[in-house]
């Protein structure tokens, strides 16, 4: 018999065999050496590939601090599976947009932790399902709904507005968000109630957040220029929204350091998005229109 101190050391180390032969051990993914050779073959897996089962573990390998496997790799593969090579068919792709979704929330509102890739790399790979789905619709509109609804969600609740880490590369959840609400908005599912509600969140964003220096501003522009080129684009709402989001410099002597950054982002937005609408040489009609909107609204912010 044991006792004392014997007795729960040996109970301890029966207890790790027992537990060793009953549960097998934990999988473990592939190497980088692995993902290297796909990335190389200009991302071909191998032949008797499970490319949904790999896909699966891509999407894990989006939540890496290290650049290479997140960006170089997990998410240059998931892209090219999905929308360049159509690897992933809609069964494959229908629960990956749930897992990606799920985790648009995974610590939202914490700041300054390596949980934010996980974020801000699934807001960028739902981009391209979307993209995917607006050159090949598979999605039924109740999932659309879901996703527009998850990305506005997102959009508002994330306050990790960092670019770019010199070590961990590109961080970027205001661009990848703009991403996917750029596709979104081109979506033949999308209504005129919707665009008003993505134009009015990406103001909201920038409104609430510090100066953002690493072009977000444009990528969030070409989200409203997203609308802008639909067929069924309004003009006459598109003007309302610029005069009531329009850039105001503060009066008071005394603004908020929170006021100044709000003004920033805001008059930043509302100038690229005037570069991007005045590149055309001979705009459409509506392109025109709200290109002028931007204008009046962009006329005493400088």
């Amino acid at each position: 018999m044991f006792t004392g101190l014997a007795a729960r050391i040996a109970t301890a180390a029966l207890l790790c065999v027992v537990c060793s032969q009953a549960a097998p051990a934990a999988a473990q993914g592939h190497s980088r050496d692995f993902w290297r050779k796909i990335a190389d073959a200009k991302y071909t897996p191998p032949d008797d590939a499970d490319v949904p089962a790999l896909a699966r573990e891509l999407i894990e390998m989006l939540a890496s601090a290290d650049p290479e496997m997140r960006d170089g790799i997990a998410y240059s593969t998931l892209a090219a599976w999905i929308y360049q090579q159509k690897r992933l068919d809609a069964a494959a792709l229908g629960p990956m947009i749930r897992t990606l979704t799920g985790n648009l929330r995974a610590g939202v509102g914490s700041v300054g932790s390596d949980a934010v890739f996980r974020r801000s790399f699934s807001a960028l790979t739902l981009s391209v399902v979307v993209a995917r789905d607006n050159a090949e619709p598979f999605l039924p509109e109740p999932a659309f709904r879901e996703l527009l609804d998850g990305a506005l969600a997102y959009l508002a609740a994330e306050q990790d507005v960092r670019g770019y880490d010199e070590s961990k590369g590109w961080i970027h959840t205001a661009a990848h968000t703009a991403d996917l609400l750029k596709f979104l908005a081109r979506s033949r599912y999308l209504k005129p109630a919707d665009a008003d509600r993505v134009l009015d969140g990406i103001v909201r964003k920038l409104s609430r957040s510090p100066v953002l220096t690493h072009g977000e501003d444009e990528r969030l522009a070409r989200a409203a220029l997203s609308i802008v080129n639909r067929s069924d684009f309004d003009p006459q709402a598109f003007a309302a929204w610029a005069e009531r989001s329009k850039p105001v410099p503060p009066r008071d002597a005394k603004p908020s350091a929170a006021r100044l950054q709000a003004v920033q982002n805001v008059k930043n937005f509302f100038a690229k998005l005037e570069v991007l609408l005045s590149a055309d040489p001979q705009p459409a009609d509506r392109v025109r229109a709200a290109r002028d909107s931007v204008r009046v609204a962009l006329k005493d912010a400088f």
